[in-house]
């Protein structure tokens, strides 16, 4: 029996660099990933990269494919932090002044009712009939006697002093 510890063979050591740039890729991949999910564009993610547009679209191509989707309520909940991180950006734009941040305001507004199913098409039973009954007009009611008259222009002018 020798002294000296067994060391590594070849075999080894090529498994253990191949896992090594596996798990790097593997990095790099959720990397560029949640940088897109983050709102950064293709362009953008290259070239903080310093890598081709193509690759990035590669990769993400790769990383939307084997992903799993997450559960709805989960999904709904990514949803609405991104969408009221939008809004309160947009609303700082409106309280700026700029006329332009309305119309994506409204698409943003639109969308959160639509995941707090608060849209037409997803409002609860109860929901949909009160906005019905409170959306009708309420009927005319009928007054005893003959309509009254409007008064003449003049003699407003002289009840109220011109």
């Amino acid at each position: 029996m020798t002294d000296e510890p067994a060391s590594p063979s070849k075999r080894d050591e090529a498994r253990a660099a191949a896992k090594r740039r596996r798990t790097k890729g593997l990095d790099r991949r959720e990397a560029i990933f949640d940088l897109f999910v983050s709102g950064f564009s293709h362009q953008q993610i290259a070239k903080a990269l310093d890598a081709s547009t193509s690759t990035v679209r590669r990769i993400l191509d790769t990383a939307v494919a084997e992903r799993q989707l997450d559960a709805p309520e989960r999904f709904a909940r990514v949803q609405i932090a991104r969408l009221s991180k939008a809004l309160s950006h947009a609303d700082l734009k409106l309280e700026q002044g700029d006329i332009r941040a309305f119309t994506p305001y409204l698409k943003i507004v639109a969308a959160l009712d639509r995941y707090h199913r608060l849209d037409a098409r997803g409002l609860p039973q109860r929901l949909a009939h009160t906005e019905d009954v409170l959306s009708a007009p309420a009927p005319l009611l009928a007054l005893p006697g003959p309509a009254p008259t409007d008064p003449a222009p003049d003699e407003e002018v002289a009840v109220f002093g011109a």
